[in-house]
């Protein structure tokens, strides 16, 4: 596997099942340095992932200027992606299903290190992350591939001289927010769905699972997907985290919730409404 033009915030990236210095924020095809970091630290061998692996920098932190970015082009990128055919974007989930089995030891090794799952586990995890993939993608086909016919005279003051086709259309940008138990399976989850409906997706990885969520998208980007269309945003929450549920151009929030942090992002968003 060699790096591809993805769109990723971090400073390292596994690439043909080696760690790798990345750099930073990517954009244009270049990857940019990143100033700010955060130390992850693994649960397996009590020590800084980034000593583990002998890793020369920390974990990348973004910043809030980058978070804007990183959703502009995804506001940018979605628009193309809408008028992809259906099956093109069915087609291109299943490419990322076959790289992301094919790369199932290196991942595998990630999620054992940084949230000390037992080898045997961490491989079913990403397996069964490239069987959701598919499965979503021939869903979505099934689901969007048909529309509600409706005639006119079923409701009053019209005849039936007029008819209407009622069919789904994308959200915009999706923020998709996955927890550290399984960090490549449960953001596949919002992954999935999302982009097959033309969304674009702004993945916030958990700290503890973050490597692990950045090599699967290093995979969702070896597959195809328009650049932009998908970004990676490592960081501290206390920074980040409120700008994105409160960004105006994110139109849909996936979340699995830990207490207290759904009733805090509820409260933020009933600030913002009222």
């Amino acid at each position: 596997m060699v790096p591809c033009c993805v769109n990723l915030v971090v400073q390292h990236l596994v690439v043909g099942g080696k760690f790798k210095s990345g750099g930073g924020l990517k954009g244009g095809g270049h990857y940019k340095q990143q100033a700010h970091s955060q130390e992850t630290h693994t649960p397996l061998y009590q020590q800084a992932l980034k000593h583990h692996y002998n890793w020369s920098k920390p974990f990348a932190s973004c910043t809030p200027e980058e978070v804007n970015s990183c959703v502009e082009k995804a506001k940018v990128a979605q628009k193309g992606w809408a008028k992809t055919p259906l099956w093109k974007r069915a087609e291109a989930l299943h490419r990322f299903a076959s790289i992301l089995k094919e790369q199932k030891a290196p991942i595998a090794e990630c999620l054992v290190a940084e949230v000390a799952k037992c080898l045997k586990d961490a491989i079913t995890e990403v397996v069964r992350s490239g069987d959701l993939l598919a499965y979503a993608a021939e869903e979505g086909v099934r689901i969007l591939g048909k529309g509600d016919f409706l005639v006119s005279d079923s409701f009053p003051g019209n005849g039936r001289n007029k008819y209407c086709l009622a069919s789904k259309i994308p959200l915009g940008v999706v923020l998709a927010i996955p927890p550290f138990n399984y960090p490549v399976n449960l953001a596949v989850s919002k992954l999935g769905p999302a982009l097959v409906a033309a969304n674009a997706v702004i993945l916030k990885p958990p700290t503890q699972g973050g490597v692990s969520c950045l090599h699967m998208i290093q995979c969702l980007h070896m597959a195809g997907f328009p650049k932009g269309l998908v970004s990676a945003i490592t960081g501290k929450g206390s920074i980040i985290e409120d700008l994105l549920t409160t960004h105006p151009s994110i139109s849909c929030i996936r979340h699995i919730p830990q207490l207290p942090q759904p009733f805090y992002i509820c409260h933020l968003l009933l600030k913002i409404v009222t």
